[in-house]
């Protein structure tokens, strides 16, 4: 008995041990905690956490971080709550959680990803009067007076494609877009321009759905036309499989596109061709994020950035809920602002716009062209 009350002795002096050093491990490790007196601002972010996009929920999810550790370290007017949800790259869901953040949730702004997502939440942030800020190229998305885009200047990028095409020679072109607002803007856009200048001639437009998964028929067509480039304005996980039976049917008609070429899983598939993507993040953005991270590409987390930087540009500038002078605010103040994409220019339709640049795929990896 007596050995016995010694083990459980020393087993109950060592349990008060552990649980101290938890509780010290738990206040040291503690972010940093909200002061009362402050009202708070809570953002609901809706992108993709899982599946095949992935990699720019997380990458959202890392800049928040990285964002508010920075922001925090001076008094600031209000605390920042962020709630982060799965879109899983479905429609109807965006939708969903769009209103339940907004009913359920009382957040006070919506942040989203990718042009069908956006345009999806557009309405319903501006029916509910919450304001909204899209990573997105359709300018539709922006529609609105609650309603933001974060851009890389559509008519840059897509008249960047055009002079380029020319500087290659190029004379007749096939464009193969997803049906999805963003691409098909940006071809709509490109198709005005080219019936301005007539330099180009489209051969062909093809268009195809997110989901589809055989391209041989297609590409079939496009070999027999012959034409000097392919325009993509595919995604993920199109892209991939797209570029990897082009690949299989030897087909070798130069490919090119606007961002295309960033959405690949397997970039290798792209070696050796030049595409137009969205303005870069600045190097001093890039080195923080790959110290931050490890990883030495953003994934676009410099439009995250640019995002909570309008977001709370809106709100500590103002000192104010009030929604409508927070709209105003961004528009009248970020114009000529520096952020992690460079200056930026902001419309009077609230398309927060940065500058576009030449790209090109090199051993598997995404290099300046």
């Amino acid at each position: 008995m007596e050995n016995n009350f010694r083990k459980r002795t020393i087993i109950g002096g060592m349990i008060l041990i552990i649980t101290g050093l938890i509780m010290l491990l738990i206040q040291t490790k503690e972010p940093q905690v909200k002061n009362s007196n402050k009202p708070t601002i809570k953002i609901g972010v809706i992108y993709p956490m899982s599946g095949d996009g992935a990699i720019y929920g997380i990458a959202a999810k890392d800049t928040t971080t990285m964002f508010f550790d920075e922001f925090n370290k001076q008094d600031r007017r209000f605390n920042y709550e962020i709630i982060f949800e799965d879109n899983q790259l479905k429609l109807p869901l965006t939708a969903m959680l769009a209103n339940r953040l907004i009913q359920v949730n009382k957040v006070d702004v919506l942040v989203t990803c990718l042009s069908n997502f956006g345009a999806v939440v557009s309405p319903i942030a501006e029916n509910y009067k919450t304001l909204h800020f899209s990573v997105a190229t359709d300018p539709t998305v922006a529609n609105g007076f609650y309603n933001f885009m974060a851009s890389s200047n559509i008519e840059g990028e897509v008249k960047l494609l055009y002079d380029t095409l020319l500087k290659h020679n190029a004379r007749k072109v096939d464009i193969v877009v997803v049906n999805a607002t963003g691409p098909i803007s940006m071809v709509n856009y490109f198709k005005d321009i080219v019936a301005q200048e007539k330099g180009l001639k489209i051969n062909n437009t093809y268009s195809v759905n997110a989901n589809e998964k055989d391209f041989r028929i297609l590409i079939s067509k496009i070999k027999n036309n012959n034409p000097d480039y392919v325009i993509l304005m595919l995604a993920m996980p199109t892209i991939d499989i797209f570029l990897k039976q082009y690949k299989e049917n030897n087909a070798n008609i130069p490919v090119t596109g606007i961002e295309t070429f960033t959405y690949l899983q397997n970039k290798k598939l792209a070696d050796g061709m030049w595409y137009i993507d969205t303005a870069p993040a600045t190097d001093d953005f890039a080195k923080r994020y790959e110290t931050k991270t490890g990883r030495n590409t953003t994934d676009y987390a410099e439009y995250m950035d640019l995002v909570l930087q309008m977001i709370t540009l809106g709100y500590e500038g103002t000192n104010s809920t009030d929604k409508v002078k927070v709209a105003e605010y961004v528009q009248k103040y970020s114009n000529g602002m520096s952020t992690a994409i460079g200056t930026v220019s902001t419309k009077t339709d609230g398309i927060i716009d940065g500058e576009p640049i030449l790209k090109k795929v090199e051993n598997g990896k995404i290099v300046d062209f």
